[in-house]
């Protein structure tokens, strides 16, 4: 605060006044900067199975342009005002972006095989990508990809591997319907996809009542969770995660679900059950642009109801709470270098986002 008599202060006709407000940098709690490359070339609103097909199909396509997408992916986060990311790997082909990068980085190293005979196999090759971010001085964890892609053996090699690896996990979860069906039936659509992959369930004997009901137990303890998509969830199962473990981050990536399935999570119910909510961004395999205000953008015109200040709180704090990087990125604390966020052309009256709503980076 500047006295009157300030010495230091600056003569009334000489002070800028902007409109907007000032938030510290955004969390982009879930990316796969690695799939940049493949922007256009995955067709939306074709459901989860249809996609994965296409991720698998197609993600060789454009490999002479990977590592360039990868370094502006970067460079486009940071001019959109991402501090820091979790991102998914499932190779260390980011590794030199992520090095000389302005963004602070957490690497999750995914592995995945519903195969109980492939589990040793996939972890070595996990451990073999985690130790090369690590040996770089680069964060890193071994994480499972998604409860219908992780083997109950693989789960446990995973868990195990907590000590070298220490630091936050994520999970995708129950994006679609067909995850719950494989579990409660043991068939559906993604059953028959991954056998289509090679994977065998000839063991697989069902007795869940859904995919969060198989992985929540099985799930690293003692690190923070980020559970990404959760498009399906219910209410009753937010409340026994919260009766379970109080260390959850439930993430969203709106634009991502709009993309793959064309439709969005009930947010205001996971605020009414008050989760831990923080905001990914997803690939551009899944999304036209890299923005976190893009997503807050499209989740409060769909529930205006949600208020500028709470999507803030998820796209910073939460976020880099959830991220354990909460020491130094996320709100405006001493000691802290956040950075620093302009955001224009929002209606602080009524606590709403417009169409025109912009973010420039301040520092």
């Amino acid at each position: 605060m500047m006295l009157p008599d300030d010495a230091n202060a600056p003569e009334p006709s000489r002070i800028e006044r902007f409109e907007g407000a000032l938030c510290p940098g955004f969390i982009n709690a879930h990316c796969h900067l690695e799939l940049s490359h493949m922007k256009g070339l995955v067709s939306e609103k074709t459901g989860l199975p249809a996609f994965i097909m296409q991720i698998v199909s197609r993600r060789n396509e454009k490999a002479d342009e990977k590592m360039e997408a990868i370094r502006l992916a970067d460079e486009e986060m940071w001019q959109n005002g991402i501090q820091a990311v979790g991102d998914i790997c499932n190779t260390a082909d980011t590794l030199e972006t992520k090095k000389n990068s302005r963004i602070k980085y957490h690497s999750f190293v995914e592995v995945f095989s519903f195969d109980s005979s492939k589990a040793d196999e996939v972890l070595q090759e996990g451990i073999r990508v985690a130790n090369v971010y690590q040996q770089n001085g680069l964060t890193a964890t071994i994480v499972p990809h998604a409860p219908y892609s992780v083997s109950e053996q693989l789960f446990t090699g995973i868990r195990n591997q907590q000590k070298q690896f220490p630091g936050p996990i994520s999970i995708h979860n129950q994006e679609t319907e067909s995850e719950n069906e494989m579990f409660v039936s043991g068939s559906g659509v993604l059953v028959e996809l991954f056998k289509k992959f090679g994977e065998d369930f000839s063991n697989f004997h069902p007795q869940f009542k859904s995919a969060l009901d198989y992985h929540l137990g099985q799930l690293p303890q003692n690190q923070p969770a980020v559970l990404v998509h959760n498009t399906m969830t219910t209410a009753e199962e937010f409340e026994v995660v919260k009766s379970l473990r109080n260390d959850v981050f439930w993430c969203t990536c709106a634009q991502a679900n709009k993309y793959i399935e064309n439709r969005i999570p009930n947010l205001p119910m996971w605020l009414e059950k008050q989760a831990k909510i923080c905001i990914g961004t997803d690939s551009l395999a899944s999304n036209h642009q890299l923005s976190i205000l893009e997503e807050l953008k499209l989740i409060q015109s769909n529930y205006s109801q949600i208020s500028i200040q709470q999507l803030l709180k998820a796209a910073t704090l939460n976020g880099a709470t959830a991220l354990n990087m909460d020491k130094e990125k996320g709100s405006f604390l001493k000691g802290k270098l956040p950075g620093i966020l302009w955001l224009k052309n929002v209606n602080l009256k009524t606590g709403l986002f417009t169409k025109t709503s912009s973010v420039q980076r301040i520092f």
